[in-house]
C-alpha cells in the first residue's frame, strides 16, 4: 500500500474527527442519553467501591441493563479524561464522535484494499456526507458503534477465509459487537449466507471462532453476567423481544400498538439517502448483476444491506426513529456507492477526453445540504421525496429524537420564561428536562409542567408527529408560535405561549359550537 494512500486515509479520519468534535455543540439532548449516561455514573460508582468484585456488589451496580456495556465503557473513558474541561455531555459525545471517524477510516481502507484510491475515498466521502449519519456520529449512544462493528466483523470474516490469525480475531470481534447492541446476534447471518455462496470451503474455521470465543468475550467483559450468565442473558433478550412499541408518524398514519408496514425501512433508506449515493450504489449493483454476482466483496456489501432490511422488514421489528435501528446498512450501502463510482470512472475514461477526477463534484450537493441543514440533519429528506417539504406532505416524520432542540432554542426560554416559570416539552424523553438543569442549558428556576397541565408559560412543541394527540395537532396546525424553527418552510421546533393556545382553542371551541 502506497504511503500517499495511508496519508490521504489519516487526513478524511481527522477531518471527520475534528469536524464532528467542533460541531458535537451544536445538537442538543436526544431521548436517550441521559439514560446512557446515568449507567456510566453506575459504573464509575463500580469502580470506586471498596469491594468491586463481590456478588453483592455486582448485582447491585450492574442490575438489569437494556443494553450491553461496551459503548458505556468508551463513554465512561471520555467522562474520566474530559468532563472538568466540557461538562458531562459532551465529554461523553466526544468517544462517539472517534468512533465515527473510524468507522469512515474503515470504509475508506476497506475499499482501497479490495478495489482503488478513488473508489475508497469516494465511498469513506459519501458515508461521510449522509445528513443523517453524520448528525448520528455526535450522539452518546449506539447506532454508530453498531454499525462500526459490524463492518469490521464482516471484513474479518473475509480475511479470515484465508487465514488463521483473522479467523481467531473475528471471533474475538464479534464477541466485542455482542457487547455493543443486542442486535449483533443476527450478524452472524449474513456472514453464514456469504460464506456458503463464497467461500464454502474455508469459511468453517471463522464461525467456530465465533461460536468459540465471542461468548467469553461477552462474559468476561460484562461483569453483570458473572453471577449466573445463562439466566441474565435470557432475560436481557426477552426483554427486547418484548420492547414497548413506539409512536412513529408515517405517510400520514401513526403507528404504535400496530407496527409500521414492512416497507418502513425501504422508503427511509430510499428518502434520506443522498442521491448521488442512492443511484451510483444502484449502479453498481446492475454492474454486479451483469457479472454474475462473482464479485465476493461486492456479494458481502449486498448481502448485508438486504439482509438488514429485511430484517427489520419483518412484521415483529419495532420500526420508528428514522434509520437510526438500521445504522449498520449505512456503510455497506457507501461501499456500494464507491464500487459505482469505480465502474462509472471505468467507463467514462475510455471515451473521455476530460479527467474523471471530475466526478468527484456529484458529492458536492451532498456536502451543501449537509451545511445548509446544520444542525438539524436528522430532518433531512432527499430529492426523491421532494425534500422536507415533499417529505411533511407525505406524513412523514420530521424529527424524532430532541436534537433539535439546540442551545439557541433552550436560550431562548431561558430568556423569556419568568421567574419560577413553567414550561412544557412535548414531545420528549422524560429524563431530558432534568438533564438540561443539570448540564446548565436550562435555568434551575424553570418549572417541567406535563402536556395536561393546565399550568404553564410555554409549550415547546417538538415535530414528532407521531407522538401527538388531537389536542396538540390543532395546536400545531392553527396556534401562532412565538418562536419557530423550520427548514425550507417546514417547521421543526415551536414554541407557544399559554395565552395564545388558549384563545385557538377557545375559537375553535366556539366554532364547533355554532
Amino acid at each position: 500500500m502506497k504511503k500517499a494512500y495511508i496519508f490521504i486515509g489519516i487526513c478524511i479520519f481527522l477531518v471527520v474527527f475534528i469536524s464532528s468534535v467542533l460541531t458535537v455543540f451544536d445538537y442538543g439532548i436526544t431521548w436517550d442519553e441521559p439514560i446512557y449516561i446515568s449507567y456510566i455514573l453506575h459504573q464509575v460508582d463500580w469502580l470506586n467501591s471498596p469491594h468491586p468484585f463481590s456478588e453483592s456488589t455486582i448485582k447491585d451496580i450492574w442490575r438489569f441493563e437494556p443494553h450491553p456495556p461496551l459503548v458505556k465503557y468508551v463513554m465512561s473513558s471520555g467522562l474520566l479524561l474530559l468532563h472538568k474541561y466540557v461538562g458531562i455531555l459532551y465529554s461523553c459525545r466526544i468517544p462517539m464522535c472517534l468512533l465515527f471517524a473510524l468507522l469512515i477510516l474503515s470504509v475508506y481502507f476497506f475499499s482501497l484494499r479490495y478495489y482503488d484510491i478513488h473508489t475508497a475515498i469516494f465511498s469513506s466521502l459519501s458515508l461521510f456526507l449522509m445528513p443523517r449519519v453524520f448528525a448520528h456520529g455526535h450522539f452518546a449512544a449506539y447506532d454508530i458503534p453498531i454499525a462500526l462493528v459490524w463492518f469490521v466483523v464482516c471484513w474479518a470474516f473475509i480475511k479470515g477465509t484465508s487465514s488463521p490469525k483473522w479467523s481467531i480475531f473475528v471471533g474475538l470481534i464479534s464477541g466485542l459487537a455482542l457487547l455493543t447492541k443486542e442486535s449483533s446476534v443476527f450478524l452472524i447471518i449474513p456472514l453464514l449466507l456469504w460464506g456458503q455462496i463464497y467461500r464454502r470451503k474455508s469459511y468453517a474455521r471463522n464461525t467456530l471462532f465465533i461460536f468459540l470465543l465471542s461468548p467469553i468475550v461477552l462474559i468476561a467483559l460484562w461483569p453483570g453476567l458473572w453471577y449466573a450468565p445463562f439466566s441474565n442473558l435470557i432475560k436481557f433478550y426477552l426483554y427486547h423481544v418484548k420492547h414497548n412499541s413506539v409512536n412513529v408518524f408515517y405517510l400520514g398514519k401513526i403507528y404504535g400498538a400496530q407496527i409500521a408496514p414492512w416497507h418502513y425501512p425501504l422508503i427511509l433508506l430510499a428518502t434520506t439517502a443522498p442521491p448521488a449515493t442512492l443511484l451510483l450504489s444502484i449502479y453498481g449493483i446492475q454492474i454486479y448483476i451483469k457479472k454474475h454476482f462473482k464479485d465476493k466483496i461486492f456479494g458481502m456489501a449486498v448481502i448485508n444491506v438486504l439482509f438488514l432490511l429485511i430484517l427489520m422488514s419483518l412484521p415483529i421489528a419495532q420500526k420508528y426513529d428514522g434509520i437510526r435501528l438500521f445504522m449498520p446498512v449505512f456503510p455497506f450501502l457507501a461501499v456500494l456507492a464507491g464500487i459505482g463510482f469505480f465502474e462509472l470512472r471505468k467507463r467514462i475514461s475510455t471515451y473521455a477526453k476530460f479527467s474523471t477526477n471530475y466526478l468527484y463534484i456529484l458529492l458536492l450537493p451532498a456536502l451543501i445540504t449537509l451545511v445548509r441543514i446544520h444542525p438539524y440533519q436528522t430532518s433531512y429528506y432527499n430529492m426523491f421525496i421532494g425534500g422536507i417539504r415533499g417529505a411533511h406532505k407525505l406524513g412523514m416524520e420530521t424529527t424524532y429524537w430532541g436534537d433539535c432542540i439546540t442551545k439557541e432554542t433552550l436560550g431562548f426560554v431561558n430568556d423569556t420564561t419568568p421567574k419560577n416559570g413553567r414550561v412544557i416539552f412535548y414531545p420528549i424523553g422524560s429524563f431530558v428536562p432534568g438533564f438540561y438543569k443539570e448540564t446548565g442549558l436550562l435555568r434551575k428556576d424553570i418549572k417541567i409542567a406535563g402536556i395536561g397541565d393546565e399550568d404553564f408559560d410555554y409549550l415547546i412543541l417538538l415535530s414528532r408527529q407521531g407522538m401527538f394527540n388531537d389536542k396538540v395537532w390543532k395546536i400545531y396546525k392553527h396556534a401562532q408560535p412565538v418562536y419557530e424553527v423550520s427548514y425550507q418552510g417546514v417547521p421543526i421546533v415551536k414554541i407557544y405561549k399559554k395565552s395564545d393556545i388558549c384563545d385557538i382553542m377557545s375559537n375553535m371551541e366556539l366554532r364547533a359550537k355554532y
